[in-house]
């Protein structure tokens, strides 16, 4: 069975690949594909469009054609974007620190379960966690690591 390739939008930027005993069949299937996802994926305000269906070769060859098209017209390229203000990677930190119940920082190198309980003999084990950004505008302290953790890679990648 061949395979089709349907373009299916308003400004053909969807295409579906088909595979169909012919082109109307083809084209047929990619319509109710794309009908029934059309709630999810597709901007339903606009009616839906569906394009002639072509062959591999047929696709490839109009692709290559209409980029020869494009390459004797006169074109104007985008602007740049500006480069965004930010400061270089790395220059802020936020490091987690495990805290015992008395305030005092627990040792990197004693191990606690996903609960805090301690696995090194002697520790009394970890009530919170916390991480403090060297921005010194950003803090937070959590019985659970995970959510510190979270929060710190939030913080790091949205704010700095």
């Amino acid at each position: 069975m061949p395979k089709f390739i349907v373009p299916v939008d308003v400004i053909t930027v969807h295409v579906v690949p088909v595979l169909a005993p012919t082109a109307d069949a083809a084209k047929a299937e990619a319509e109710r594909i794309v009908a029934s996802d059309r709630r999810t994926w597709y901007d339903r305000t606009e009616p839906l469009c569906v394009g002639d269906a072509h062959t591999e070769a047929e696709w490839d060859a109009h692709q290559e054609a209409s980029s020869r098209e494009d390459l004797g017209r006169m074109t104007v390229p985008f602007r740049a974007r500006p480069p965004k203000e930010t400061t270089p990677v790395g220059r802020f930190r936020a490091p987690r620190t495990d805290h015992h119940a008395d305030d005092t920082a627990c040792p990197p190198e004693h191990r606690h379960t996903t609960s805090g309980k301690p696995l090194t003999p002697g520790c009394p084990g970890r009530a919170y966690s916390k991480a403090e950004c060297s921005c010194g505008e950003w803090s937070v302290k959590h019985a659970a690591k995970g959510y510190v953790d979270d929060a710190r890679r939030q913080h790091l990648s949205t704010a700095h």
